[in-house]
């Protein structure tokens, strides 16, 4: 296929096909930077949710723990609960705007406030006296804060591809909040208990629940050593390089000393205070942390935001210099290789043409230049070798081109003759008052015409066969004169009528003795009907055209002579040369330039020759010299004896409604044949009849003859007697019929004497005296 296409096509197709992966590599290069810039702004979005989250926790673990001591009667409201109160409504406020509705979450899942009702109640310290209730309250708070901060802060960036990512990840948004959350509640509660003189068994075990929480925690963590490596070596720095390591050491040193004072019973304010501190200290420093972590993720987006918006622009001036390149290429390929190309091609075309004047040249010294001086080389050469042998390069050239097409077009041409003549056959055949005189010698020349063209057609057949390969086979035959000429001036006589031409010659006989010569009467009709419509063709209107012959020695000629156009000397010698038009010659009549040759051809075939004597503006004579023969002697024909009466039933599949209604009319006069006709395979395979014979006829609507046969065989379980009856006469045709179980191949057009011969060679033999036959199908 690429052998087909032009070099612009060409280019443009190597061009896709080098450009398209790379425009693919660089769109998915920038998708790739797409999809990393929708990445970073999601993890930016959620570390600003996760930081305002997590500080709104921190805020309430320490309104917890103070709430915790107020509410014990340690103290009164102090105004550091104030200001934590209100850094609460500060980041709750904040909180609400960049959080969507729908990930709040209740704190009492079962059925309590909304969440944000809830933190607004804690601020009001409605639990006077309970502080137990009140801590409860916060914890249930906190831990859906907590759960709302590992939704929005690990879901965008929880690769389950990178488990390093993942843990990190994990450590940063779950685990450090639920430690800082243990610790908060072991700071909060234990405070309350050191603020009591005396220690509640039910306060005491709770203290030891949350002390219990963080510590588990606390192991949890120090479990995950790669997760907690990695921070280190992120948040580290050379003053400090273990931060979270040191951290973790300082808040499960708190832990300790938090559950050896509350063990001591240490108990009172200032104790309840310095725990409180001390708690603060290990939360907060681990809250550093995490903010920290979060901000190194939040640079780490924006850097790769960066990152992907310049590769993306890197990538999209890519695509642009990858244009511009094909471009300049194409430009430069088109003027160097295209262009040139194309004034070789135009300079085919002129030597396809005929014209090899005009010198062939192309400037440059590569390929193509080398390509246009071996063309230039070639022109001279046909220059010489078409003068010299025009002749036989187009016999050889309509061999070649016309064979197979005049092959498959004369079966189109035989159908509609084989309506023709078997119609005149059954009208020439009805009695005579049927036809009037006038009529019936109509119908004489309708079927002589058609018997003409018929023996044409079968010599396009003969042409196109590989036994014919050097032209159609001659007879030798001795041919009246008058009465072929009669035919000739009747199957040109239309076209005269429609050019107002008038077509004279000798109606009422001959002078003297009637003349024969020898040749083949087809051929000798082709050639007086081509003579004489070349001399209506090129005729003007209202002039004549004369036909005579006479006798000279042992020679006859016959002369064809009109008073048209003429035909310059010079032309003369050219006249009988294949597809020679000449240029004095009108080129709007119809015309393939092979009439004159074929004439010439045929007549030297039966032993004659033609002459040509023609005046510019005067007219012209065509003579055609034949060999002189003595009538042929007539032989006796003994009487035919009378045939037995046909008794059989046909099956008839046939398409054309034409044939069908012939072949009735044939068998009409055997009343012992009933007939069965069937328009297409489809209806002769629905229910087969028993027959006698299937004629089939080879090219059906919706099945081919031959496979209509085999469907008939497998469907009857046996191979019925059959013939094939097709216009299409090529010897193949005859051997696939007869290999494919066909008797016989019938060719249309076909008489109503040779049809029933050919019944009576197919048929069975007749059935026995007394069993009567069905009347013939019409």
């Amino acid at each position: 296929m690429f052998d087909h296409l032009s070099f612009r096509t060409k280019f443009v197709v190597i061009g896709v096909v080098l450009a398209g992966p790379l425009s693919t590599m660089v769109g998915f290069v920038a998708s790739r930077y797409d999809q990393r810039v929708a990445q970073a702004q999601a993890r930016e979005t959620a570390l600003l949710r996760s930081s305002r989250l997590r500080e709104l926790a921190v805020a309430l673990a320490v309104h917890r723990g103070l709430s915790a001591r107020i509410l014990a009667g340690g103290e009164a409201v102090s105004p550091e609960l104030v200001q934590v109160q209100k850094r609460v409504d500060r980041l709750l406020y904040e909180a609400r705007d960049a959080i969507p509705p729908d990930q709040w979450r209740t704190a009492d899942a079962v059925g309590g406030p909304p969440l944000v009702t809830e933190v607004h109640d804690l601020m009001r310290l409605s639990d006077p006296g309970r502080p137990d209730r009140n801590f409860v309250r916060h914890n249930a708070v906190i831990d859906a804060l907590l759960n709302l901060n590992a939704r929005v802060g690990i879901g965008p960036d929880a690769d389950p591809g990178d488990r390093n990512d993942a843990a990190l990840l994990h450590l940063a948004f779950q685990q450090l909040p639920m430690l800082l959350e243990a610790l908060g509640r072991q700071r909060g509660w234990g405070s309350a208990v050191l603020t009591l003189e005396e220690y509640e068994p039910a306060d005491v075990n709770r203290y030891m629940l949350y002390t219990g929480g963080a510590m588990q925690q606390l192991e949890a963590v120090g479990s995950a050593r790669e997760a907690v490596a990695a921070t280190d070596r992120l948040l580290g720095g050379p003053s400090q390089p273990q931060p979270l390591t040191q951290a973790l050491a300082q808040a499960n040193a708190f832990s300790a000393r938090s559950l050896a004072t509350v063990s001591a019973h240490q108990g009172g304010t200032a104790a309840a205070a310095g725990h409180f501190q001390a708690g603060t200290v290990a939360i907060n420093r681990l809250d550093g942390l995490a903010q920290h972590f979060s901000a190194r993720l939040l640079a780490d987006a924006q850097r790769d935001l960066r990152q992907a918006q310049r590769g993306r622009a890197i990538s999209l001036l890519g695509v642009g210099l990858v244009a511009i390149v094909l471009l300049v290429m194409y430009r430069g390929f088109e003027r160097s290789t295209v262009l040139r190309l194309r004034a070789l091609q135009r300079a085919s075309a002129r030597l396809a043409d005929g014209r090899f004047e005009e010198r062939v040249q192309v400037d440059g010294s590569d390929e193509i230049a080398r390509l246009s001086g071996a063309l230039d080389d070639m022109r001279q050469r046909l220059q010489i070798a078409v003068s010299e042998r025009a002749e036989a390069l187009a016999a050889h050239a309509s061999a070649r081109a016309k064979t197979e097409f005049l092959a498959r077009w004369s079966h189109d041409l035989r159908t509609p003759l084989a309506a023709v003549l078997g119609f005149a056959d059954m009208l020439l055949e009805r009695p005579t008052p049927a036809l009037s005189g006038p009529q019936r010698d109509e119908v004489l020349h309708i079927r002589e015409a058609g018997e003409h063209l018929l023996a044409l057609v079968n010599d396009v057949l003969a042409v196109a066969s590989l036994n014919a390969p050097h032209g159609v086979p001659q007879r030798d035959e001795a041919v009246a004169v008058a009465p072929l000429v009669a035919s000739a001036v009747h199957l040109v006589q239309a076209q005269a009528r429609a050019a107002s031409v008038q077509l004279q010659w000798p109606r009422h006989g001959e002078p003297d003795t009637p003349l024969w010569v020898r040749g083949d009467r087809t051929r000798l009709l082709q050639v007086l009907a081509n003579l004489l419509s070349n001399a209506i063709k090129y005729n003007d209107t209202g002039g004549q055209v004369a036909l005579r012959w006479i006798q000279d020695s042992d020679k006859v000629r016959l002369s064809v002579e009109d008073n048209g156009c003429g035909i310059a000397e010079d032309d003369l010698p050219r006249l009988f040369r294949p597809y020679e038009r000449l240029e004095a010659t009108d080129r709007t009549v119809e015309g393939t330039g092979l009439g004159l040759s074929n004439v010439k051809r045929l007549l030297e075939a039966m032993g004659g020759d033609v002459t040509v004597e023609s005046r510019l503006g005067e007219g012209t004579c065509f003579t055609v010299v034949l060999r002189r023969s003595a009538p042929p002697q007539a032989t006796p024909v003994p009487p035919a004896e009378p045939l037995p009466p046909l008794q059989a039933h046909i099956a008839y599949v046939e398409d054309d409604e034409t044939n069908v209604l012939l072949l009735e009319a044939m068998l009409a006069a055997e009343p012992g044949l009933r007939l069965s006709v069937f328009p297409d395979g489809a209806s002769a395979l629905a229910q087969p009849p028993a027959c006698d014979l299937w004629i089939i006829d080879g090219q059906l609507p919706d099945v081919d003859g031959l496979e209509l046969l085999a469907r008939l065989r497998q469907q009857l379980g046996r191979l019925p007697r059959a013939v094939m009856f097709s216009a299409d006469a090529l010897p193949c045709r005859r051997d696939n019929a007869l290999a494919a179980g066909f008797r016989d191949l019938w060719v249309k057009p076909m008489g109503r004497d040779e049809l029933l011969r050919r019944l009576r060679q197919q048929l069975p033999p007749a059935r026995p005296a007394g069993v009567s036959a069905a009347p013939l199908a019409q």
